[in-house]
């Protein structure tokens, strides 16, 4: 069966030239939403007098404090603290949102799902062969995040799951991606990165992976951009043959 009949039968991005044979994800906003306690956060900071921008409130987070502990530096519950204590909360604010934010996040944690289109896409490309692999910033091991695969019903179909904290380097440092490909057993070129920030797009192209963008912010370049996350399909080479599914 020729390699055209992998494509999902549904409609087709612009004719893919372009095709894979392995695919690297980024993890949260683009297998699921995680947004979903930065939002709740966001507006009961808002409520406590924090003037922040969503953006600019989250900048500040990842940036000066989130990346330590995604790079085993720092602990995440220290962090968090010296998190609000930068935006000036008292003691007793403090230990208030610690303590909402523990039971929030343990509950949206147990209901979060997949991003329309994810389990099912994800499911034919691992029964089809592709090399799938999991590059994520996180401060979870990589053993603690296949047990979050599980939970979305994506257990056991990435052959490669490479955690910032095992590494002790986030993305856009080389080393997450080139782990990712010689566990694949992949040359860059070979492979591509699927991602929503533009810096970590662009960190995956800086090693010679292509780049394609989903649940993207507006002008986020890259060289591929899809619209639902089905069209993934369209862009890799199957090592199994595989009927259509509609």
């Amino acid at each position: 069966m020729p390699e055209s009949s992998f494509v999902a039968a549904t409609q087709p991005p612009q004719c893919a030239t372009t095709m894979f044979d392995g695919l690297l994800f980024d993890m949260g906003d683009v297998l699921y939403d995680a947004t979903l306690w930065r939002r709740w956060l966001w507006r009961l900071l808002s409520t406590l007098g924090v003037k922040q921008s969503f953006d600019a409130l989250f900048t500040i987070w990842d940036d000066q404090f989130l990346d330590a502990v995604h790079r085993g530096h720092s602990d995440y519950a220290a962090a968090f603290i010296e998190f609000l204590r930068f935006l000036s909360l008292s003691a007793a604010q403090i230990d208030e949102v610690v303590a909402a934010s523990r039971i929030r996040k343990r509950e949206l944690e147990s209901e979060v799902r997949p991003l329309a289109g994810v389990r099912a896409t994800i499911e034919r490309l691992a029964s089809a062969g592709v090399p799938l692999a999991i590059v994520s910033d996180s401060e979870s091991s990589a053993t603690a995040l296949e047990w979050h695969l599980g939970r979305l019903g994506l257990g056991g179909r990435f052959a490669a799951i490479v955690s910032s904290r095992d590494l002790g380097c986030t993305k856009p440092d080389p080393r997450c991606y080139l782990t990712a490909l010689e566990r694949l057993g992949l040359p860059a070129q070979r492979a591509a990165f699927v991602g929503h920030d533009p810096v970590e797009l662009a960190g995956a192209r800086a090693v010679g992976l292509a780049s394609i963008a989903f649940n993207h912010a507006p002008g986020c370049a890259a060289e591929i951009h899809l619209r639902h996350f089905r069209e993934l399909l369209a862009y890799v080479r199957p090592a199994k043959s595989l009927s259509c599914a509609s």
